[in-house]
């Protein structure tokens, strides 16, 4: 692979790491410069890429959402924590996990998914909703669906912005976190667009 194709990734990583200089002169011992520590491996890029998706703030990202959907910081916070409930639930424990550990904060966040009465699922107003109710009985994607669903209901959201929430959340992971954890999100979606 070509040295000067890896500059502009390991240069930004190096800018985002608190140990800034010495990478930046590992970024130059692979640049060719001798007199620079010229001893940078795989372990000490997987390092940097680490430090880096570790700039992941969900106090950023409940703000961003809140910024840009228009709802509350209360509604960003349970519904980015109702869409994440909804992607582990997709996910295998160990991916789950993998992706936990990439999101710094995320499993108290979940502490923010409403909880749903099955009370409420009964009462459920509209005859969709209660077709809908029915056939998650049998369905664990539809009961998945429709959980997060009741759960934006709960939050005083419409269910059409569950679309919106995902996209914001991609987006954010996109800028701030490493491919792994934006595929891991990915996958944990599953078909919930399609489904919606």
């Amino acid at each position: 692979m070509n040295r000067f194709a890896l500059a502009p990734a390991i240069f930004a990583l190096a800018l985002v790491t608190p140990n800034a200089n010495a990478n930046i002169d590992q970024l130059k011992g692979l640049l060719g410069d001798k007199k620079a520590d010229s001893t940078v491996t795989s372990s000490s890029l997987t390092e940097m890429a680490t430090s880096a998706a570790s700039a992941i703030d969900l106090s950023s990202l409940v703000a961003t959402v809140s910024d840009t959907l228009n709802v509350s910081e209360t509604q960003s916070e349970g519904g980015i924590a109702s869409i994440m409930n909804y992607v582990q639930g997709n996910l295998s424990s160990g991916d789950y996990a993998e992706l936990a550990n990439s999101i710094p904060g995320i499993d108290g966040l979940l502490e923010n998914v409403p909880s749903l009465s099955s009370d409420k699922a009964a009462s459920s107003s509209s005859s969709l909703s209660g077709l809908l109710n029915k056939a998650s009985e049998y369905s664990s994607t539809l009961k998945s669906v429709n959980d997060l669903k009741q759960q934006f209901e709960a939050l005083g959201l419409s269910t059409d912005m569950i679309a919106s929430f995902a996209t914001q959340i991609s987006s954010y992971l996109n800028v701030n976190a490493d491919e792994e954890t934006q595929a891991l999100f990915k996958s944990g979606l599953d078909n919930l667009l399609t489904a919606l």
